[in-house]
């Protein structure tokens, strides 16, 4: 038993002062996919580009927007996503990006904000997003134990905390009052 404690205090050791030092924006490849599963059911995401300049293609799945493009920022931060409006998908672009994230490398202690212009075919508007990394911590989730950053987010005025696991390259885990911010990872697959 004590060797068992003595194996996991060197392994936290080891892991969270990596994390604390700084974290790189993932390197994803075409066929790079997430399965999350939340109260509503199992959604998806999968890589189908990634740009010389690092925007990132995506299609997602989830109930009700099946087969549906994303557009990412090297950063995980949202430049396009479908928005679902009057039983009709709109796509809303972002600009600057919706910041999910802050500006690399990631570490636990940056705070960050920004007000994302989105526009679609018939609307415009604003989303304001502030941030902070809290700290390195280890999450567990169906796929797995992963080192993470604990990200707090305000999306819109709507609390969200998500955790970044550099292992897998995306959130390993979100929770919120809000059913569509809950959502764990079941599998993944890196290429």
């Amino acid at each position: 038993m004590m060797m068992r404690f003595l194996l996991l205090a060197i392994a936290l050791l080891y892991a969270a002062p990596a994390l604390a030092q700084g974290v790189s924006p993932p390197v994803l490849k075409a066929g790079d996919r997430w399965v999350y599963q939340g109260a509503g059911g199992k959604r998806s995401l999968k890589i189908d580009s990634v740009s010389g300049d690092g925007t990132i293609d995506a299609t997602i799945d989830a109930p009700g927007l099946a087969g549906l493009a994303m557009r990412y920022n090297r950063e995980w931060n949202v430049l396009m996503a479908p928005v679902p409006m009057l039983g009709e998908i709109h796509y809303q672009r972002y600009s600057p990006p919706v910041c999910l994230m802050p500006p690399a490398p990631w570490s636990a202690g940056q705070s960050w904000s920004c007000d994302a212009g989105w526009s679609d075919a018939s609307m415009t508007g604003t989303v304001h997003v502030a941030g902070k990394l809290l700290a390195a911590e280890k999450i567990t989730v169906p796929a797995g134990t992963f080192d993470a950053l604990h990200a707090e987010l305000d999306v819109g005025g709507s609390k969200v905390d998500c955790w970044y696991a550099p292992r897998v390259e995306n959130w390993a885990q979100c929770k919120s009052a809000l059913a569509d911010y809950n959502y764990a990872l079941a599998s993944y697959s890196l290429k």
